[in-house]
């Protein structure tokens, strides 16, 4: 099956790599919080001013499939799903909109411990894609738009993740996961539009901390 979404063709391609690699699955689901590091936008000319541009902290959901491969090595493939609105500020001056994110992608884990331990901490690296979408009404005037436009649109990046977190087992087949991450993309700057002479460079930081409850199946 072919598809023109790029979104949706990584989430299939990613998925059918994450479940073919062992017999042994983990199935999870968790929540938290997002927090977003912010970047800095000046103006040009005698009446230069700044003001941050950046993502609001807001609720995060994710769902996750993973195994362990080798003895201290797993994998999985993670979804996420966060609420994070778009704002400006300077000053006293604020522009909010509303906004949301979804990222998919493939982390290795490496554990401290093998499978069958009570508690097993561990590191993961991996990487993905991610949608940044604004969702707001957009206005004909909006506020600080000498610095950017906060737009109604959808934008796909590339995500690094980085991060870590702690696996309870809490029965034969039950764990509880604490995980937190640092999701690295360039900064999407079709859905926050610096104004002519403006700039929005570089990458942006997501933080996000979660808390998880997985079963434990096997295909044997």
């Amino acid at each position: 099956m072919r598809t023109q979404n790029p979104f949706l063709a990584t989430v299939l391609c990613l998925t059918s790599t994450g479940t073919a690699l062992a017999q042994r699955f983990e199935f999870g689901a968790g929540g938290g919080a997002s927090f977003y590091s912010s970047k800095t936008i000046s103006t040009t000319g005698a009446n230069r001013a700044s003001a941050t541009a950046g993502f609001s902290p807001q609720a995060s959901f994710t769902g996750y499939i993973g195994q362990d491969m080798y003895r201290v090595i797993g994998g999985e493939v993670r979804y996420a799903f966060q609420f994070n609105g778009l704002k400006l500020s300077s000053g006293s001056s604020k522009a909010t909109f509303a906004g949301r994110s979804q990222s998919i992608h493939y982390d290795f884990l490496w554990h401290t411990k093998p499978a069958g331990y009570a508690k097993r901490a561990y590191l993961s690296i991996g990487a993905g894609v991610k949608q940044f979408s604004g969702t707001g009404e957009e206005r004909a005037v909006q506020p600080l738009s000498e610095f950017a436009y906060l737009t109604r649109t959808s934008q796909v990046e590339p995500l690094i993740a980085i991060g870590g977190g702690i696996k309870y087992r809490t029965g034969r087949n039950r764990l509880i996961r604490l995980d937190v991450r640092d999701y690295l993309s360039p900064f999407p700057t079709q859905v926050i539009s610096p104004a002519q002479g403006g700039g929005l460079g570089g990458w942006v930081h997501n933080f996000v901390v979660t808390i998880g409850f997985s079963v434990l199946t096997s295909a044997e």
